[in-house]
């Protein structure tokens, strides 16, 4: 019974919203910090980190003329693995990392263009995302304040849909992103005594998953 009313539901969520669509993928990237120490004399360099995470996105598709074949628009909701490492000068063995999840939202726009030649169906897309992530999850982490680590982020991504039914696809991209982490001063002892102002980060990637769309 559950199973019909799921299909029924769906069946007409299609109808009523055609270009409804949604995606779901999951992400491999490595993650380049940047610290900026508050005293300028004092030299921290960052790490290189590799960062698993998850990303539903939900949206419409506005239908478009020529070789753009449409723009999306989607609610983009991740989860993601996050890694703050610091290294000492002279010691690049000697990493001090803390590690949590983030959650975030944001909104992410795709200008969808259509193949006609290929031999597989398939769309190419080029897009941006923007949004925050907040450092929700940390066992490991001991916070001073009761404000949370907010992650402003900016993404660019290109990605290739192949088309195995008419509203099903697989999906893989390339993605190149940029963090920028905002704490509290109160917070500064998760990078080990080390006064930091700032903690921006380079992302750079790739993606698989499913389209379910048109």
């Amino acid at each position: 019974m559950k199973k019909l009313v799921l299909i029924i539901f769906l069946v007409g969520f299609s109808r009523v919203f055609p270009a409804f669509e949604f995606d779901i993928l999951g992400q491999l990237v490595a993650s380049t910090s940047f610290p900026i120490t508050v005293l300028k004399t004092v030299k921290v360099n960052g790490s290189t980190e590799a960062e698993f995470g998850a990303s539903l996105q939900i949206g419409y598709q506005f239908p478009m003329t020529n070789s753009l074949k449409g723009v999306s628009i989607f609610c983009d909701i991740k989860v993601e693995q996050s890694i703050i490492g610091l290294t000492l000068p002279g010691n690049t063995k000697d990493t001090r990392k803390n590690s949590g999840l983030n959650l975030g939202v944001g909104l992410t726009s795709k200008f969808i263009f259509g193949s006609i030649n290929s031999l597989v169906p398939r769309d190419t897309i080029l897009g941006f995302g923007l949004g925050a992530k907040v450092l929700a999850f940390a066992p490991n982490i001991m916070f001073s304040s009761n404000i949370p680590f907010i992650t402003p982020y900016v993404d660019l991504f290109v990605e290739q849909r192949f088309f195995v039914s008419r509203k099903l696809a697989l999906v893989c991209g390339i993605i190149v992103g940029f963090d920028w982490m905002i704490f509290q001063q109160a917070d500064m002892g998760i990078f080990g005594g080390t006064y930091i102002s700032g903690y921006p980060s380079l992302n750079i990637g790739l993606s698989i998953g499913l389209h379910f769309g048109h």
